[in-house]
C-alpha cells in the first residue's frame, strides 16, 4: 500500500487564490519605501512580483501508466441500492473495491483549486483525490462486472480532463494579466510619490528626517532573482500545515542554479583545477544558500548516512544531492545505491553530481544513461534537458509504489 498524505482535488474556487494573490501585490507595493522607486527601476521590483505570484502548471498526468489496486470491503445492506433485495438492513455484503492509481509529476498541489465560474452538468464518479505520486479513482464494484468499472474510470477520466482544462485556461489567463496587473499598481504607487513630493516642494522649509541615516542606506533591498520559498503543504480543511515542500519549479530552478555554476567550471578550468571533492561541493552550497529561503547544509546527516547537500525546513529535507568524481560504471552504480540508501519516502527530489576529468564526455554520457536504465530502482525517465542533464524516476528500495526523482548532472572539468 502506498503511504501518502490524501488530498481532495477541485475543491477551492481559483478566484479566491488569485483574489488573494492581487491584495498581497497592493500591500507589497504600498509597503516598499518611497525611495526605492526613486532610486531603482520599476521593471526589477515588478520582476521580482511576477516571479513570486505567478501561478505554475507544471502538472504532467501518465494515463497510460495507471495502475489498479483491488481489495473486499463489507457493506451495510442499508446502503445497497433498491436493485438489491435486502431485507434486512444490517447485513453486511462483501464487494470489490477497485483503485485506479495514475501517476503524475509537477506540482499537484494546483489540483486543490477548480475552474471559477463553470457549472458542469456531468458528476465525476471515483471519489478522485491525489497522494503525493498518484491521482487516485475508487469504485465499488456492486455487480461484479469489471467491464463496467473500465466504463465508469474512462467516464470519471473525461469529466476530470474536462474540468482540468478549463483550470488551465484560467490559470493561463491569469498569468497573462498578472504583468499588466502589476505595472499598472506600480504605476500608480509612483504616481503617489510624485504627488506627495509635489505637495511637499511648496513649503518654504525643509522637511524633517526621520533620522540621520542617509538615504542611500535605506533603501530596502530586492530580489533580483527568484527566491525558493519552501511551500506549506495544503490540508484537506484548506488550512496550511507545519509540513513544508519544494515545488517542481523551485526543484527545477535549483537545478539550474546547480548547472549554471557547473558550466561556470566548464568556462574557467582555474575555478576548479586542483580541487577535491569536498571544495567543489562547498561552491555548490555557497551558491545555492542566497537563493533559498531555509537551510542549505553540508555533510547532513540522513538516514543511513551524510549526504554531500541538503535543503533543510526545520528537520525535513526538502532536497539532497551527491557530489562524485567519475571513476567508472561501477562507481557511479555504487553512487545511485548510495543516495537510495539516504533517501525516506519524505525525500522526493534529489540530484547526483558528476564531475567528469576525462577528455571524452561523451562517452561518459552514454555510460551513466545505460548504467540508470539498467538499474533495479529506475522507473523511466521524465526530461532530458540537455546531453549533460536529465531528470529520472526511481521507486525506494524494497518499496516499488514510493517515488522519487532524482536529476544527474554530468560537469565535463577534464583537469580536475
Amino acid at each position: 500500500m502506498f503511504r501518502t498524505t490524501e488530498s481532495k482535488i477541485f475543491t477551492n474556487p481559483l478566484f479566491e487564490r488569485t483574489n488573494q494573490n492581487a491584495k498581497s501585490i497592493i500591500q507589497e507595493i504600498d509597503q516598499q519605501s518611497d525611495t526605492y522607486f526613486k532610486n531603482s527601476s520599476e521593471d526589477e521590483f515588478s520582476e521580482y512580483l511576477l516571479s513570486k505570484y505567478e501561478i505554475s502548471n507544471s502538472l504532467k498526468i501518465y494515463w497510460e501508466e495507471t495502475q489498479i489496486e483491488i481489495e473486499e470491503v463489507e457493506i451495510s445492506g442499508s446502503n445497497l441500492p433498491p436493485t438489491f433485495d435486502v431485507s434486512n438492513p444490517n447485513l453486511r455484503v462483501k464487494k470489490k473495491k477497485i483503485k485506479f492509481l495514475v501517476p503524475y509529476s509537477g506540482d499537484g498541489d494546483i489540483l486543490f483549486f477548480k475552474p471559477s465560474n463553470t457549472i458542469y452538468m456531468s458528476s465525476m464518479g471515483g471519489s478522485p483525490y491525489r497522494t503525493i505520486e498518484y491521482l487516485v479513482f475508487s469504485f465499488i464494484d456492486l455487480y461484479d462486472n469489471s467491464e463496467n468499472i473500465d466504463r465508469e474510470f474512462e467516464n470519471s477520466k473525461n469529466e476530470f480532463n474536462r474540468r482540468y482544462n478549463d483550470l488551465k485556461k484560467e490559470i493561463s489567463i491569469y498569468n497573462q494579466e498578472l504583468p499588466g496587473f502589476i505595472k499598472s499598481e506600480i504605476k500608480k504607487k509612483i504616481h503617489r510619490i510624485r504627488n506627495f513630493d509635489e505637495y511637499k516642494s511648496k513649503f518654504r522649509f525643509p522637511i524633517k528626517n526621520d533620522n540621520n541615516t542617509p538615504e542611500s542606506l535605506k533603501i530596502p533591498k530586492v530580489v533580483k532573482e527568484r527566491k525558493i520559498i519552501p511551500k506549506p503543504k495544503i490540508l484537506e480543511s484548506g488550512k496550511e500545515s507545519e509540513e513544508r515542500y519544494i515545488s517542481e519549479d523551485d526543484y527545477q530552478r535549483i537545478l539550474s542554479i546547480l548547472q549554471e555554476c557547473g558550466r561556470n567550471w566548464e568556462s574557467h578550468p582555474d575555478t576548479y583545477k586542483g580541487k577535491n571533492e569536498e571544495t567543489l561541493r562547498s561552491q555548490l552550497i555557497y551558491v545555492l544558500a542566497p537563493n533559498i529561503q531555509g537551510v542549505v547544509a553540508g555533510e547532513a546527516y540522513n538516514k543511513k548516512g551524510k549526504t554531500d547537500i541538503a535543503i533543510k525546513y526545520n528537520s525535513t529535507n526538502l532536497f539532497i544531492g551527491e557530489c562524485k568524481i567519475w571513476k567508472g560504471a561501477k562507481k557511479f552504480t555504487e553512487t545511485i545505491d548510495q543516495i537510495l540508501g539516504y533517501l525516506t519516502w519524505r525525500d522526493s527530489k534529489a540530484a547526483i553530481l558528476v564531475f567528469v576529468p576525462n577528455k571524452d564526455i561523451s562517452s561518459v554520457v552514454k555510460e551513466t544513461k545505460k548504467v540508470i536504465e539498467e538499474h533495479p530502482n529506475y522507473v523511466r525517465t521524465l526530461d532530458k534537458i540537455n546531453s549533460g542533464w536529465s531528470n529520472y524516476r526511481f521507486h525506494l528500495e524494497n518499496d516499488k509504489r514510493s517515488y522519487l526523482t532524482i536529476a544527474v548532472q554530468l560537469y565535463h572539468m577534464p583537469e580536475l
